[in-house]
């Protein structure tokens, strides 16, 4: 075994279980790695009542890295936001040496085979770079479907095993989410929003091309529906610049104005507009999506429909 790896394992013994997640059908020894299936089996499920999709909204990723324990390891430099419930911080450790390290609060999750914060989790080492993930939603098995949770994504260039470091931040963000979790502060951010909230049901059905649809979450900052004619829609926050299409902006309404990006497939279209700029250069603008999928060939447009869906989805969002 490396050394990288069995120090990451040693370290794992004490941390998998730390915290105490609901929906768990009996204790779990400190000695245990796993089984996932004692959690929820529901597609859906929370793992854990602190982790709710809307809670977790309102949380500031930079704030809640900032507290677990950055100092330990050398000295914090500036945080750096970047998509919704996102933030980095690139630092030196005590020697000097690259440690950079990025807190991502939805995240999907794969294999896990382990227990951070009382979360299922995985812990991935990629050379100098680790990647631990803690699922807070989703299913116990994975023949259910894909897992959300969190993830800290560390980069170091002087520890023999960055997975550790990793695992300590990780289980130290989970348990600052259930005691104490620092609220955004930023009003009218967009990652403060339900994207599943940004279509009525009628809204919904409109761009389905009539047919009735339950909202998916797919994360806290995605959504979508599925039509049985082939037709689907989608909703999604990200951070970035908006992209040029080759037509003319769409009028959203409110003074916005939406780019009306076709797919290179024919059947698809996205409509894509800022929701607050950011006048620092360095930073991404927050962005809305809106999609619409049409699988069955219909005979309509699919970017009269994500037009439509974008203006009502843009209706729901104050003003950037």
């Amino acid at each position: 075994m490396s050394r990288l790896v069995a120090s990451t394992a040693a370290l794992l013994a004490p941390l998998v279980l730390a915290g105490c997640a609901t929906g768990t059908a009996r204790e779990v020894s400190q000695r245990e790695t796993v089984p996932v299936a004692e959690f929820d089996v529901a597609s859906g499920a929370i793992f854990d009542d602190a982790f709710e999709p809307a809670r977790l909204r309102a949380i500031d990723p930079c704030a809640a890295l900032r507290s677990a324990g950055l100092e330990s390891y050398g000295e914090p430099a500036s945080d750096i936001p970047g998509e919704p419930g996102s933030c980095s911080n690139f630092m030196k450790d005590h020697a000097g040496e690259q440690f950079n390290v990025t807190l991502y609060l939805d995240n999907e999750v794969y294999e896990t085979p382990h227990r951070i914060g009382g979360l299922p989790a995985e812990v991935l080492p990629e050379d100098d770079t680790c990647f631990v993930r803690a699922a807070y939603q989703g299913s116990g098995t994975d023949a259910l479907g894909t897992k959300f949770g969190m993830q800290v994504q560390l980069l170091s260039e002087g520890v023999a095993d960055p997975c550790s470091p990793a695992v300590r931040i990780l289980t130290s963000v989970a348990e600052i989410i259930r005691t104490d979790p620092p609220i955004g502060s930023t009003p009218g951010s967009i990652a403060s929003y339900d994207p599943c909230s940004m279509l009525t049901p009628v809204e919904a059905r409109d761009a389905l091309a009539g047919v009735t649809s339950p909202a998916e979450a797919r994360g806290l900052f995605r959504c979508g529906w599925s039509g049985d004619n082939g037709m689907s829609a989608a909703v999604r926050f990200d951070a970035g610049r908006v992209e040029t299409g080759p037509v003319p902006p769409a009028d959203l309404g409110g003074g916005t104005f939406g780019s009306v990006l076709p797919g290179s497939i024919p059947g698809g279209c996205r409509v894509q507009w800022v929701h607050r700029g950011d006048t620092t250069p360095a930073r991404d603008d927050e962005l809305a999506e809106v999609s619409i999928i049409n699988s069955g060939r219909l005979p309509l447009d699919p970017c009269a429909h994500a037009i439509g869906a974008a203006r009502a989805a843009r209706a729901k969002l104050p003003r950037g």
